[in-house]
Order: C-alpha cells, then structure tokens, then sequence
C-alpha cells in the first residue's frame, strides 16, 4: 500500500514527509467563489448550557463537566469542528496533555450564574480566515488556558467541493521537551455506523458516506459511548472497535523545546453505495495535503480585499468572523424551560449565531443585523437568514417572532423590515421583498394588535436591552419608535411591491405614532425622550430608549439640536468609542464590567447595533458628526481587535475596552460602518 505519511518532524522548522515530493507549480484547485457550501465550520463550540438541552427544567443545567459524556438531543459541539450542511457527519479536535482530569474536546467557559457577569469563555481562542464557502479556515488555540504550554494552528480547506485537508500545528511554546495528544473525531447521528480503515475511519450515514483519513495513529477507537475518548484515552489509551457512531484517531506529539510538529487527516464524501472509493480519494487528497492548504491559504489572502479604502484588515475579519459564527442550528422548540413550545419551531438550518461559544442560538434582532452584514459577503447568506425568521419554522401563525431560545414569548426590536430594506438597497433583489413582505405583515399586525398601549403607544417588554429600567405594561418611547421605524419600511417596501393602498395604510399609522411620541413620550423640561412609568410618569434615565425616535426619524426639526446637544455631550452619552447605552449623569450609569453577578449590558457600554442605526440617520442630518461618530466607533473596535483577536459584544463607555462575548455577530456591522464610510473606488468605465 502506498501510504502517504504526513506526520511532520521539527525542531524549529516544519517539515513534510510524504509519499511523493510536493509539486512545484502551484496547485491548481477550483476557485473559491466557484465551491459550493456543503461543508464548512458548522459545528457549535456550545451546545451544552442552553434551553434546548435543559436539564430538570434549567438551560444551564448541562454543564461542560457534565458534557462529557451526556448525549445532546439537539445538535452537537467541538473544536474547529467541520460538518456538513445538513449536521448528519461530524468532524473536530480533541487534545490532552497528559495532566488534566479531562480531554478537551470542547472549549471551557462557565455558565450565566458562574460567570463573572454571564457566560464567558476561558479557554483562549482566536477566529482568524475563514472563507465565503469555507475554502479555508484558521483558529488559533493556546493549551491549556491556566499557563499555555501549546499554540495550536487549526486549518482546514478544500480539495473540492466533496473533499478537504484538516490540519492541527502543534508549537511548544516552553523551553522543555513536551508531549500532547492530538484527537480527530468523525461522528455520526446515534444509530449510525463508523467502520475503521486502515489509518482511518469511514462514516455511514443514510444515503453518504465519509472516509477520514491520515497517517498510522497512535491508537484508535470506535465506540457508541460519548465519554469514551475522555475516559479511555485518560485511563491508559484507546481500546479499538467497540462499534458504534463515534470514531477516534489519536496521535501522541514529542516535541522538543521549541519545536513544532503536524497531523494533518483527508476528509473526502461520496455515495453510500461507493462508500470505499470514498477512502481511496481521501488517500489521493492527503498526499496532495501540502499543495492545498498552501494554495487555499493564499487565496483567502485576496477574499475581500479591495473592497475598501481603509481598514481594510478589520472589515476583512469582521466578515470573516461572521462566516466562523455560522452553526447548523436544529431545533423543534422542546424544552423543559417552556415546555408549551414543543413542536413549534423546526430549524434545521445553517444560520449565524450572536456568538458561536457564548450566545449558540438563534436571537431574532441579532439576525436581523447578520443578515445586513452578510450582505456584504453573499445575497444567499443574507437572504437566507431572514427567510428563516419569517418563515412558519419560526414566525408562529400569529405572526408573533420569537426573541431567542430563553425568552421565546418575548418581543426582540421589529427590526426586520429595516433590514429587509437594506438589503434590498445593497443587491437589488425584489423577489426576495415580495418573498418576506407576507410575514412582515403578519409581524406588524400581531404588534398593532397585541402591544399596543392606547391608540398609538407600543410597549415590548425588555426588547433586547435587558437591565434598562422598565415599567411593564406603560409606552415605551423606543417600542413606540420601532413601530414608527416598522411603519416607514414597510410602507417602502409596498410601495416597490406596488400594494398602494398597503403602503398608503402605512405612512397613516407611522404620522400617528410619529404625533404620539412627540405629544406624550417628550419631556420638556430634559428635553429628551422616555419611557412611561404606571403613575403616566416619564422615567428620567437618559438612555438608548429615548435614541430610537431619532432613529426612527420622527423627532421634529426644533427638538433635533437638544437631542443632538446630548449625544455630543461627553458628560451623557459621547464617549471615545461611541454613543453610550446611557447617560453617564444617570445614577444607574455603568460603563462596563460592573462587578461579579452585576450585568451593566445596557446601562452604559457601547454598543454596534444602535450605533450604526445612529450613524446612519445622523447621515441626513449631521454628516460631519456621523463622520465624527464612525471613526470613534471603528478605531475602537479596530484597536481592542488588534489587541485581543476578538469582536467583543459592547465596549466600555468610559475607556471603550472591548467585553463581553468576543466574536459577536452584530459587532461585525463596523464591516458596513466602514464600507459605507470609506468604500473601495468605483471600477473605471470601459473604454
């Protein structure tokens, strides 16, 4: 047998032994763009820790502990973890260092009520490339967290669209010799089958089958257990073919003090009834494994580039960390936490998730912003995101939009028709308007008839912001704008329909909220915008709810100076990264990290969504401060990116650091702040 060995041995520099030596001339491989997304980074980094695999009627009843060896109903979770469209086969990274009471096979974080302020990831990781159809991907991992002995390099890209590389680059960051074990799983839905190779492993799944495969392992295992590989390779190494949906090739790394080595395994895909020519190409695709990961490295290089003038760098990896928070997404509703929602839901979609390790669900208005984000990197990918939302798989028949997994009766901001909107602005696709137009009426009628607060008031409930003071049941001045918001969309969007008298109805209901807001929500003697509270009080927080009216475009001519006196005000809400979630003169202002058990989210940090919405209406009104406001925000998520490798969730008010969840979706919009701010020159005219 013709075995191509890829196992690297280095001292200080890589080097490949294989069967035959690497090309000269580049490997010529199908374009990027021309690859479709069947495979790709679709696997959670969390599936443990949410409603959907409540444990005794508590979403973080699962721990990472527990993980281990607890089988999920739902989804599935790993390191670097590749996985088909559908989520039927399952790829990712496992390691042990020989010490720890565990092998890691997923990232370490604590839960919401052990975390210092919510779910945080410990483990140190970092998204680095990632490609529109996922030609190539890289994420850098340090191990173990406490004091990092490893720095792993986790790529994976494409032969074709049926086969791929994945590779683990291992570097000894010590001045010791050190060992550590490298696993790849490949698995199945329980109930399939893994049959072993020689030096690798072939999944069965129901109508496909994949061969994974790499140099002789160390040891290897199939098993029907989950904790198998924790609990075998831990108590003296693997212990073979047990049978079963779970396989496992381990390798044990020497690497001198300094050294570097590799494991680099084939994936290849093909018919269930061609199962062992499967093996065969993932063979021909290993011994060409050097060619294509160097080939697909340099293509990512040149994905995006161009398409801006200046920060160039961030607007690359914001795209980029979009695509990484990509997660096949399946769900029917069961839960014990609410447990009338069983069967009413039914995702089983690749959908962008707020953040892949800390928020792996589905959070509406956070889709909404993904969705005009992915806009920049592929109608579909846009598309498809709001497609779902308002679909029958989520849209209930009332017309009503889950918020998120932990809050599915709740309202998140209407903000879908605005994105709708967008996107139709950015790719011109009217077809996919008239797609969405019947469940955004359905989304705007449910709220005229279920959060309406006298004749044109709204009330929402926390919307998203969820430790603003609120009074349950009274107006609220930012639900009262977002319906004003909802109404000039949707009024936009009939119009271009040509439902004339729709978009006639529209523009009436947005002058009536629009009066509303200006008659009841205002307070003179602040001059500013607030919510009401049960005496018909305002609520005297300055904050984001009162922002929305500018947003939304209702605030009348003579007010704008005040509001505007506010935002440029840094003793309210500038800062050096932006606009503040609220007034720094409140006594409920928080800038950020607030202490253990405080979440200060939306009493003072700074956040991209409203932001951008800010900037974007101050665009018509004030373009030098919009300028102004842009470049804050940009240049601190550019240095807190340049600093720590992450996209964090909002940003201090006070120092603009970045906290929170650090690969969040909607942050990604400082991809469309630069775009719109400083776009790539318009092409020359042929001559």
């Amino acid at each position: 047998m013709a075995l191509c060995l890829l196992l690297l041995v280095t001292l200080t520099a890589l080097v490949v032994i294989q069967s035959r030596p690497t090309s000269v001339q580049p490997l010529e491989l199908v374009a990027e763009q021309d690859l479709d997304r069947r495979w790709g980074t679709y696997l959670s980094e969390r599936e443990w820790g949410n409603p959907r695999e409540a444990i005794a009627g508590d979403g973080w009843g699962l721990s990472w502990r527990g993980a281990i060896d607890t089988d999920y109903r739902f989804g599935d979770d790993g390191i670097a973890g590749v996985s088909d469209i559908d989520g039927e086969f399952r790829v990712g990274w496992a390691f042990w260092d020989g010490v720890a009471d565990h092998v890691t096979e997923r990232f370490f974080g604590a839960t919401n009520p052990q975390g210092s302020a919510g779910e945080e990831i410990l483990d140190d990781r970092v998204f680095h490339e990632n490609t529109p159809n996922h030609a190539y991907s890289r994420l850098a991992y340090r191990y173990p967290r406490d004091e990092p002995i490893f720095e792993i390099q986790l790529e994976s890209a494409k032969y074709d669209a049926t086969s791929l590389v994945l590779s683990a680059t291992v570097s000894n960051l010590t001045a010791e010799s050190q060992t550590l074990t490298v696993a790849l799983k490949g698995w199945l839905a329980a109930g399939q089958n893994v049959d072993p190779l020689a030096n690798g492993l072939l999944l069965r799944g129901a109508d496909k089958a994949v061969a994974v495969v790499g140099p002789p392992a160390d040891e290897w295992q199939i098993s029907p257990r989950k904790g198998a590989l924790d609990a075998n390779l831990r108590e003296g190494g693997l212990d073979g073919d047990q049978g079963g949906h779970i396989g496992a090739l381990a390798y044990r790394l020497d690497l001198a003090a300094g050294g570097r080595r590799s494991v680099r395994i084939a994936l290849a895909e093909t018919s269930l009834a061609e199962a062992n020519n499967a093996s065969q190409v993932a063979r021909e695709v290993l011994a060409e494994s050097n060619d294509v990961l160097v080939a697909r490295r340099l293509e990512s290089q040149e994905v995006f580039a161009g398409d801006v003038l200046a920060h160039e760098e961030l607007y690359r990896q914001a795209l980029m960390t979009t695509l990484w928070n990509q997660s096949h997404y399946r769900w029917d509703g069961t839960t014990e936490v609410n447990p009338e929602w069983a069967g009413r839901l039914a995702a089983h979609d690749v959908l962008i998730m707020p953040d892949k390790w800390e928020y792996p669900w589905v959070a509406s208005w956070d889709s909404a912003f993904h969705a005009v984000t992915a806009a920049l990197i592929d109608p579909v990918i846009a598309t498809d995101q709001l497609r779902f939302l308002l679909s029958p798989r989520w849209q209930q028949a009332d017309g009503h939009i889950p918020c998120a997994e932990w809050v599915l009766d709740e309202e998140c901001p209407p903000v879908f028709a605005w994105a709708a909107w967008r996107i139709y602005e950015m790719r011109q696709d009217r077809q996919f308007l008239a797609d969405v137009y019947p469940g955004l009426q359905r989304q705007y009628d449910y709220w005229w008839q279920h959060n309406l607060v006298d004749e044109a008031f709204f009330t929402g409930g926390f919307l998203g912001m969820d430790n603003l003071p609120r009074s349950p049941g009274q107006p609220q001045a930012d639900a009262t704008a977002w319906m004003a918001l909802f109404a000039r969309d949707m009024a936009r969007i009939a119009s271009e329909l040509r439902d004339t008298s729709s978009a006639e109805r529209y523009w009436l209901d947005r002058g009536r909220i629009q009066e509303g807001i200006n008659s009841w929500l205002w307070d003179e003697e602040t001059a500013f915008y607030y919510d009401i509270n049960a005496n018909g009080r305002p609520l005297l927080h300055k904050s984001y709810t009162g922002l929305i009216p500018l947003i939304a475009g209702v605030v009348p001519p003579e007010r704008i100076p005040a509001v505007l006196g506010a935002l440029r005000d840094e003793e309210q809400f500038l800062s050096p990264a932006g606009i503040r979630s609220m007034s720094a003169q409140s006594a409920l202002y928080l800038p950020g990290g607030a202490g253990t058990g405080v979440n200060s989210n939306w009493r003072g940090p700074v956040w991209a969504p409203i932001n951008y919405m800010l900037i974007d209406a101050l665009d018509d009104i004030d373009p030098a401060f919009a300028r102004d406001l842009r470049g804050r925000f940009v240049i601190a998520v550019e240095r807190d990116w340049q600093q720590t490798g992450g996209l964090h969730e909002f940003f201090d008010g006070d120092t603009g650091e970045g906290l929170g969840a650090d690969a969040q979706g909607w942050t990604a919009l400082v991809a469309n702040l630069i775009a719109e701010g400083w776009p790539a020159p318009a092409a020359a005219p042929t001559p």
